[in-house]
């Protein structure tokens, strides 16, 4: 919506046009004013229109400063926004070799699991193996007396008899 607002600049009534609020363009104009009667009463031999110029130029200067100051600051932000993008490529990464380490981890785990268990199985077996193949000689030997007896046919009969300790 177009508004029209009327001010007063050095004396002078102009008619804007303008999309901007009334008490925006007032205050402009308020603030335009104050810096032209500042110029014009610390020089009383200024001008009015020599003043309104030099507050041209000031706000021209102003202007120009600020756009240097935003673009500055706007390639300060896309320095860190390119920045925090390869943070978090950096930091997916890293949780992504997390991930494989901890796989990593539990299948040496597994693997020590397993080794304890073979070894625990494999000493088990061995101590049985020595049990079963000493237990024999032992009750033989120590508990029983053996004798075998040939028949004329070819066969062997074995007898035990307790040996006498």
């Amino acid at each position: 919506m177009i508004n029209r607002v009327k001010v007063v600049l050095c004396g002078r009534e102009y008619v804007l046009q303008t999309e901007d609020a009334p008490s925006y363009v007032y205050q402009l104009a308020k603030n335009l004013e104050k810096r032209i009667s500042d110029i014009t009463e610390d020089n009383p031999r200024v001008s009015a229109h020599s003043a309104v110029m030099m507050v041209a130029l000031s706000a021209m200067d102003e202007l120009t400063k600020a756009n240097n100051s935003v673009e500055v600051i706007r390639s300060q932000v896309k320095e860190y926004v390119d920045e925090a993008g390869k943070a978090r490529l950096e930091r997916d990464a890293a949780l992504r070799e997390i991930d494989v380490l901890k796989a990593k981890i539990e299948q040496l785990e597994n693997l020590n699991k397993l080794k304890s268990l073979k070894d625990s199985i494999s000493d088990e077996m061995d101590g049985k193996k020595k049990h079963t193949a000493s237990a024999p000689a032992e009750t033989s030997a120590a508990a029983n007396s053996e004798t075998s007896d040939v028949k004329a046919n070819g066969e062997t009969q074995l007898t035990f008899a307790p040996s006498e300790q």
